[in-house]
């Protein structure tokens, strides 16, 4: 028998995916079908008897169709999918969402606002150059590392040793449609990524994952290669000294609380061999094939895929926020 939230018992839900950014054309290119985030959310939904439809944000109809949803599950990322239009759209048109809000996504989206976030709430990050340009690239300690500000899942990230690699890789960056790029001090250490979840009781901070790969770093290669890539395993770490899982549970916290956010969000860290926890950035729309980093960690505390998504569906509706002029029922 499976247990559905009674919010979601009558509802249509409209899951949203498409080729909205770099990012998410990268993944449909590499990734088979029947490994899509897309396919395991509908299978999901549909074992569920939930009735649910798959809608392509790029489409020339799809305001007028997903007005008439009562819910939508956002899974599409990188820039036009994660960082605030579509959300923004949405609270418009009425339609609750699964992901965090404008506020969320436009910062989580600029790797940079992040930073500066980062700092504002107490949280350790990483040294950085400041915007680059065209014209000048700022002396800065090599080998570091070049990223897009709005790059995501890897993609606009690669590893640079000599300014000439620098100037290389920003004009790939800018032939992929990448425009504003920083230069980051590259750290040896472990990758950890730690998820906030939202629950009836409050935000949840899930355990720490490991990201394990025969990289040097968490290349895009690695990431969105659909199982042609390098290998990569999430592991929960027991090694780590308690100090340092403190405060990258308290650095997730602060940031959910700081900027407001809702149903499940991701702060990767890169710990040093001092422990210390540096924090990268914020996903605000966590990726949800079976074997991504949210749903492994959520399976670490007994919550199955299933209940997973459906929990963020219910939270989208329990905890949307609806324009000031709609009144809200009260029962």
């Amino acid at each position: 028998m499976i247990n559905v939230p009674a919010s979601l018992k009558g509802v249509r839900v409209a899951v949203l995916y498409g080729p909205v950014s770099e990012e998410d054309r990268v993944y449909i290119r590499n990734t088979p079908h029947e490994k899509w985030s897309l396919t395991a959310i509908m299978e999901t939904l549909t074992e569920s008897g939930i009735d649910a439809e798959h809608l392509d944000p790029t489409a020339a109809d799809f305001v007028e169709r997903v007005r008439t949803f009562d819910v939508a599950y956002v899974n599409v990322h990188g820039p036009w999918g994660e960082d605030g239009r579509l959300q923004g759209l949405l609270d418009y048109l009425r339609v609750p969402y699964t992901s965090s809000g404008v506020l969320a996504g436009g910062i989580g989206a600029d790797k940079l606002a992040s930073k500066a976030v980062f700092k504002y709430v107490g949280i350790p990050t990483l040294r950085d150059s400041g915007l680059i340009t065209q014209s000048a690239v700022p002396a800065f300690p090599m080998p570091a590392m070049l990223k897009a500000v709005d790059g995501g899942s890897s993609v606009g990230l690669q590893r640079v040793e000599t300014l000439t690699e620098v100037a290389n890789a920003a004009h790939r960056f800018r032939e992929r449609g990448f425009r504003r790029f920083f230069l980051e001090e590259f750290v040896f250490g472990r990758a950890m990524t730690v998820a906030v979840l939202g629950t009836p009781t409050g935000p949840k901070v899930l355990p720490p994952l490991e990201v394990i790969t025969e990289r040097d770093y968490y290349d895009e290669e690695t990431k969105l290669g659909g199982g042609d890539g390098p290998a990569v395993t999430y592991q929960v770490p027991d090694d780590l000294a308690l100090a340092t899982l403190d405060a990258m549970s308290f650095g997730a916290l602060a940031v959910y609380g700081f900027l407001e956010c809702r149903g499940a969000i991701r702060i990767d860290y890169m710990v040093d061999t001092a422990g210390i926890a540096y924090a990268l950035e914020v996903n605000t729309t966590p990726g949800v094939q079976r074997h991504s980093n949210l749903p492994v960690a959520a399976r670490a505390v007994g919550i199955g895929y299933r209940e997973l998504i459906l929990m963020l569906l219910a939270d989208a509706i329990e905890n949307g926020v609806r324009p000031p002029w709609v009144v809200r029922s009260v029962c």
